[in-house]
């Protein structure tokens, strides 16, 4: 079993080989990228009551990941810190969750919008945006890829890389469904918002030891955005 913590030394003696781990990311940002584009649009048109989209993502993100750890005999749960929670990770959550609640109450009043507060937003936004975005997105970047990553970097280097790639990821969604934002700055605002993101739950993964505060933070942040009409 490969074992993964979060030290400033690397596993040189139990580490997949880096090609390996490149293969998995280039292969799924290929399939998730072709998703976007044509598995998207053909789903909203073929079944437009029943969002099967949110179904399909988690057979992309989230399932191979499982069925990586086991070819390599680990203990998925085990390795993705999903065993544990603890009442310093609630803490995490609580606080962590309520800067980025701060961050979007401000950002509206940057941009001038007016504050609303609705909780009754769509239903797909509920399954694929609050309910399913911790396991689809979490699991596979945080869980999987920041640990798997830091074998040969540290910590810093190994959340900075991840980020990048959790950033890039967003783009196949963004211009499939036409989602990114009018003008230079709200772009540009965005992207710091989705890489700052992803810094802020690697270090949250590295004090808490628990993937479900990151999974928790990020499901209300999300419902947040909804909530406010983001």
């Amino acid at each position: 079993m490969i074992q993964m913590y979060f030290s400033e030394k690397f596993d040189e003696e139990n580490r997949t080989p880096l090609v390996y781990l490149i293969g998995y990311f280039g292969i799924f940002f290929i399939l998730w990228t072709l998703s976007a584009f044509k598995v998207l649009p053909f789903l909203k048109i073929r079944y437009p009551e029943f969002y099967l989209f949110d179904v399909f993502k988690l057979l992309i993100w989230t399932l191979p990941v499982f069925a990586y750890l086991k070819y390599e005999n680990a203990d998925a749960l085990t390795y993705l810190k999903l065993r544990t929670v603890t009442k310093t990770g609630a803490k995490w959550a609580i606080l962590i969750s309520l800067v980025f609640i701060a961050y979007q109450f401000i950002g509206k009043m940057v941009i001038s919008e007016p504050i609303k507060f609705n909780i009754f937003f769509d239903a797909n936004k509920w399954i694929k945006g609050v309910l399913l975005v911790g396991f689809t997105e979490e699991i596979l970047f945080r869980g999987f890829l920041l640990q798997k990553i830091l074998i040969y970097t540290k910590f810093g280097s190994a959340n900075l890389i991840t980020s990048l790639l959790f950033l890039l990821i967003h783009f196949p969604g963004w211009m499939a469904l036409n989602a990114l934002p009018e003008g230079a700055f709200l772009k540009i605002a965005l992207f710091a918002f989705v890489f700052i993101f992803s810094i802020v739950q690697g270090y949250v993964l590295k004090k808490t030891e628990s993937l479900w505060v990151c999974i928790a933070i990020h499901s209300i942040n999300n419902f947040m955005s909804y909530s406010l009409g983001a």
